[in-house]
This record gives C-alpha cells, sequence and structure tokens, in this order.
C-alpha cells in the first residue's frame, strides 16, 4: 500500500497583547495544544514542525500551554488566555506557516497587579529581615523592578503582600511574576496565619515569566478572613541578589 503523503504545520512562539490595565505583554507560553476540525492532534513544544493527514481546508485551534509553577511534568493550557483560530488550506507535502497571537481573556479579573513604578512599596516585612525591597533601575519593563540584596551577616530576607480578604477561593488563580535570581527563592501563601501553600523559583541568570497556581491551596482554606503572599531565602552565597517585576493575581 502507498504511504500517504501528509500535509505540515509549523506553529512559530505566540506573542500575546495586553492593554494598559493588563499589565505587561511578557509571557512564558512554551506548548501549543493543537486542534483540527475540533480533535486534539498534539501537545507541542514551540516552535514545532509536525505532519497532519489532511488536506483542504480546516479549522485550526491554537491554545497557548505553560508549565505550571515552572514544572515541566504540570504542562496546561492556560486558561486565561485566548485560543488562536484560523481556517487554513492544507496541502500534501507543503508547509504552512502559522504564527499565533493570543490575549487575555475577557473573563479575566486582575486581582492586583504590582510594577514598582509607583512612589511606594505594598511589602510589609517580617520582624527577623533584614533587609527590604527596593526600586533597581535595572530592571526588566519600564523604569524600575524590585530587588533584594544580602551581604554576609545577613541571614533572613521575608516579605508580605497586602492582606486579601475578598480573595476568590472556588476559582483558578495564579500569580504571575517575571524574575531572576542566583539563589532559590520561597513563594508561599498566607490563609490567616497558616501557610497553606509553597512554591520555588529556581536560579537563573536571566528574566524568566512563572506562573503559580494557587488555586488548590486556597480550596483548602475557603474560609480564611485574610490572606497574603510571602517571598522569603535564607542566604547560601555571601551576595544573593533577587529581582521580581510585573506581579499579576488572575483570576477567572
Amino acid at each position: 500500500m502507498e504511504a500517504e503523503i501528509p500535509s505540515y504545520l509549523q506553529i512559530n512562539p505566540f506573542t500575546l497583547s495586553t492593554t494598559a490595565a493588563q499589565g505587561t505583554n511578557s509571557h512564558n507560553i512554551t506548548d501549543a495544544w493543537i486542534y483540527v476540525d475540533n480533535d486534539l492532534v498534539g501537545v507541542f513544544e514551540l516552535p514545532a514542525r509536525f505532519p497532519i493527514l489532511k488536506e483542504g481546508i480546516h479549522k485550526i485551534d491554537i491554545y497557548p500551554g505553560i508549565k505550571e509553577n515552572g514544572i515541566a511534568e504540570r504542562r496546561a493550557r492556560y486558561v486565561f488566555y485566548n485560543v488562536h483560530t484560523e481556517n487554513i488550506n492544507l496541502e500534501k507535502s507543503k508547509t504552512t506557516i502559522i504564527n499565533p497571537k493570543t490575549t487575555y481573556s475577557s473573563a479575566t479579573t486582575f486581582y492586583w497587579m504590582e510594577d514598582f513604578e509607583s512612589a511606594s512599596l505594598p511589602f510589609t516585612y517580617s520582624s527577623l529581615s533584614d533587609t527590604v525591597v527596593y526600586k533597581s533601575t535595572d530592571s526588566f519593563e519600564g523604569y524600575y523592578s524590585g530587588k533584594v540584596s544580602l551581604i554576609p551577616g545577613m541571614t533572613l530576607f521575608e516579605c508580605y503582600t497586602p492582606e486579601f480578604s475578598d480573595i476568590p477561593t472556588n476559582k483558578p488563580i495564579f500569580l504571575e511574576l517575571n524574575f531572576k535570581t542566583n539563589q532559590p527563592v520561597l513563594v508561599g501563601l498566607f490563609a490567616d496565619n497558616d501557610q497553606i501553600g509553597i512554591f520555588y523559583l529556581n536560579t537563573t541568570e536571566y528574566w524568566k515569566k512563572i506562573y503559580l497556581d494557587f488555586s488548590e491551596p486556597l480550596r483548602t482554606r475557603p474560609n480564611a478572613s485574610k490572606y497574603k503572599i510571602f517571598f522569603g531565602f535564607q542566604p547560601k552565597l555571601d551576595y544573593p541578589e533577587f529581582m521580581f517585576d510585573n506581579l499579576k493575581i488572575v483570576y477567572l
């Protein structure tokens, strides 16, 4: 039997567009979830080129995919980004190139954002913290980013976001942020005074975007009166540095 000749799709990395009210358009869309005529073809790390045994006009849906909590084993469609859809004429042995675009879903609520451009910063600190967050012109975007530096003899950094009393606990809810750090950083969630979630930011020399899923820990404490996020570390180096920017808490 003669082998069927496939068509090919090439999916390039996504472009994200945002409005001023939605903050930065930085993203870390690593994957594409591809559907052809509503049937899942596969999940592909971008950029991707793959064969498909179809020809003629077909509807191609490309859903943005991320690594939840920065973990490769937790690849998922990011529900806050819209699908990219095109009707494509597939031709045997030929490659069709798609440059997918996305925006935030209109159902997304931007609950809290911090871009370090305001005159004051919203953080409070543990009584044992040896330092504070300050604004640095070595920024990711805009004029400033947040920076934390310790010197030998300092033993702890820990800061807290404002307390949130009306945050939803029964919906998908994520913290997005850009960061770079020369040592691991803990990010956690307090419900009243109890720690209910913990995440790790691994070392990275370059700015990186991460999506932290707070949905599960929040569901464990739906009746708390207040919640807050913390960032902290104990230095493993003589001069640890942690920088972060464009924090967004979003939910559907």
